[in-house]
């Protein structure tokens, strides 16, 4: 569904909200629903599809509503100030929304929404990593081998692609990193921006 076709009253009705709401209950809402109607919550696969098609609704519903809101961030909170997302993709909000619930200590938002980053861009490489750290705090091992060797394959494809199009006598030689080095070496790095 586009949410250029979509009448802004039906938008409301998607996200459960009357006209006129504030924008912090459209976020709220948004939220919510994206939490319920996570694909990743149904077994079934006819279930998982229906809740794909719902997300793309709900999906569309907010972008519609948020283009109708002043150009400040939908906030969480009147009083507390939030980051403006304007020129920003829906995988980097997303990925955003995890990293602060991560810090907050609510991993399995945190998860979902890393998740939902990944949907939106397979190749979303700090997804990939942050979302296996947290599965690697709350023991979910086979996701968190999962993830970062997704991770580990995207940056080898990448390098590749850089290798490839640069000179030969410009390469430099240097030894492979293990994955724990370099997942090492990551959770360093995002220490230190706390």
């Amino acid at each position: 569904m586009r949410d250029d076709s979509l009448d802004i009253n039906h938008a409301h009705s998607i996200l459960g909200l009357k006209p006129g709401a504030l924008p912090v209950d459209v976020k709220q809402a948004y939220r919510q629903l994206v939490k319920t109607w996570h694909p990743d919550r149904f077994p079934h696969p006819q279930q998982k599809q229906e809740a794909e098609e719902k997300i793309k609704q709900i999906n569309a519903a907010y972008n519609k509503l948020k283009s109708y809101q002043p150009s400040a961030a939908i906030s969480s909170s009147p009083t507390k100030p939030i980051k403006t997302y304007t020129n920003r993709s829906n995988a980097e909000t997303f990925y955003d929304w995890g990293v602060e619930n991560a810090k907050l200590g609510k991993y399995e938002e945190a998860i979902a929404s890393f998740t939902q980053a990944i949907r939106l861009d397979p190749y979303y490489i700090e997804a990939y990593k942050y979302r296996g750290f947290i599965c690697s705090l709350l023991g979910y091992e086979y996701r968190t081998t999962s993830d970062l060797h997704k991770a580990a394959q995207l940056e080898g494809d990448l390098r590749t692609k850089h290798n490839n199009s640069t000179s030969s006598s410009y390469r430099r030689k240097s030894k492979p990193k293990s994955l724990i080095e370099k997942f090492g070496q990551w959770i360093k790095r995002l220490l230190r921006f706390k």
